[in-house]
């Protein structure tokens, strides 16, 4: 997926150097940041190089060309951060229906744990959403939102662990509702996120079921 091209750049195997590599991190740490605070549309690159304390717009072209790369790389590097967490979270559970519940749990953790990358992801997905601008992202956004979910959900549904249901209305229910905590994360900071994941987890390991 193109989504791990843009990871793999932020990280490294470009052939850049030590200093190229930290001021790309450095750029796409304040994207992230701009994004969370001010939204997608006021995101441009006079304020990422306010934000990152930089001396010119063009220090950001010159890494990233266009802000759709930059966008693309940022994807990129908080989609590559929260499949370490889950990885970290997810252990060796075998039984589909855990699984499920485990990643909808380890989802929400996420949001809790890094709150400003879970902000700027979703300002990404709905600024993009109309296609006219960024026109990849959405489609990479689709794929990195529902793709795993719906691959679970469909062997489970082989293995007649889950019952009869559409997978990609499942997968897009489960989807909005991770992203929902999101919001509510800005309304309640004290929220129990932890219990909260509990629940939606309990809540559609029960709706899959047969």
């Amino acid at each position: 997926m193109q989504v791990n091209n843009a990871g793999r750049e932020f990280g490294g195997g470009l052939g850049l150097t030590v200093t190229e590599e930290a001021r790309r991190a450095q750029i796409i740490d304040a994207t992230i940041d701009t994004m969370a605070e001010l939204g997608y549309r006021k995101t441009s690159f006079a304020r990422i190089v306010e934000r990152a304390g930089l001396s010119s717009t063009r220090m950001i072209s010159y890494h990233f060309g266009t802000k759709d790369e930059l966008i693309m790389a940022t994807i990129g590097a908080i989609v590559d951060l929260q499949d370490r967490f889950l990885q970290q979270r997810l252990g060796e559970e075998t039984d589909r229906a855990a699984m499920l519940g485990a990643y909808i749990r380890s989802e929400v953790a996420f949001l809790g744990s890094h709150p400003r990358h879970a902000r700027a992801l979703l300002e990404i997905a709905t600024g993009t959403a109309a296609g006219d601008e960024a026109p990849l992202v959405p489609l990479v956004l689709k794929g990195v939102a529902t793709g795993r979910l719906e691959r679970q959900l469909q062997q489970g549904q082989n293995e007649g662990v889950f019952g009869e249901f559409d997978v990609e209305v499942m997968a897009m229910a489960i989807r909005q509702a991770i992203d929902g905590v999101t919001a509510k994360l800005a309304r309640e900071p004290d929220l129990d996120i932890d219990a909260y994941g509990r629940e939606l987890a309990e809540l559609f390991t029960r709706a899959a079921r047969p």
